[in-house]
């Protein structure tokens, strides 16, 4: 059979998008199965499952903000039609105007993306309000995500209460303890269920603003893979695959 080298890419924010949400109904599940035990008996809590619970929420989180992070570079290197160059150099801060676009901070790349990508779009002119709530909540849980992933400890305030029995109790309800805006803890292994859902509507959001967005430049981006055809028809038969596959410079007439 005659043959020919193509070449096409993965979009790996497709699976991301399916991993986070796996977690994120997983979370659900354990959280619901904590909070059908019996309040009377504490000393019967199952400590595993509220460890799995936590685990669950913070995979999702991480999961849907890699997503996001996957599915805009991905846009921009198949739609990007501007550069900074194009902007007004007013909009930019002083990182911008030094880095490629490519290393961004995320919120910056998702805020700009849209015109950078949409020769309908021009500058000022934006697809997403960076004053409005959902975006900056956008913001804090992407410099969320940054935290986890770096490790960065922070000190957090707390009221003892010394029991004569030396086991004391820890009050840690203070203001400084939360994140303004999502109210998730900044000890982020306390993230539960409960958090992974603030953070799941919010890249929904994300997510689906920038399919909407998607469908005015190319409605059949998300479903069609584009396979690029680089050699012309290889009609030697004699040939089997893996002698094409070591040789296959030999076939191909151009790279890009």
């Amino acid at each position: 059979m005659p043959r020919q080298f193509a070449r096409f890419r993965s979009r790996p924010f497709q699976s991301l998008f399916f991993s986070m949400e796996y977690y994120y109904a997983d979370s659900k599940r354990l959280y619901d199965k904590i909070h059908a035990q019996d309040p009377k008996k504490p000393l019967e809590f199952d400590q595993e499952l509220w460890m799995n619970e936590k685990a669950a929420a913070r995979a999702a989180f991480i999961m849907g903000i890699a997503a996001i992070e996957a599915f805009a570079n991905n846009i921009l290197r198949d739609f990007s039609i501007r550069g900074k160059k194009d902007l007004p150099e007013s909009l930019l801060n002083k990182s911008q105007k030094q880095l490629k676009i490519d290393f961004w901070r995320l919120a910056d790349k998702v805020y700009f993306l849209p015109t950078l990508c949409n020769s309908q779009l021009t500058p000022p002119a934006f697809y997403f309000k960076r004053e409005s709530e959902q975006f900056q909540l956008f913001e804090e849980l992407v410099e969320i995500r940054n935290g986890i992933m770096h490790g960065r400890p922070e000190p957090f305030l707390g009221l003892i209460k010394l029991n004569p029995n030396k086991l004391h109790e820890v009050n840690d309800n203070f203001p400084e303890n939360f994140w303004p805006l999502s109210k998730f803890p900044k000890d982020f292994t306390s993230l539960n269920h409960n958090c992974s859902k603030i953070a799941y509507d919010n890249i929904k959001w994300i997510k689906d603003s920038l399919i909407s967005f998607l469908d005015k430049v190319d409605k059949k981006y998300l479903n069609e893979e584009k396979i690029e055809l680089i050699s012309p028809v290889i009609q030697d038969s004699n040939l089997n695959e893996d002698e094409l596959i070591k040789n296959w410079k030999m076939y191909v007439n151009k790279l890009k």
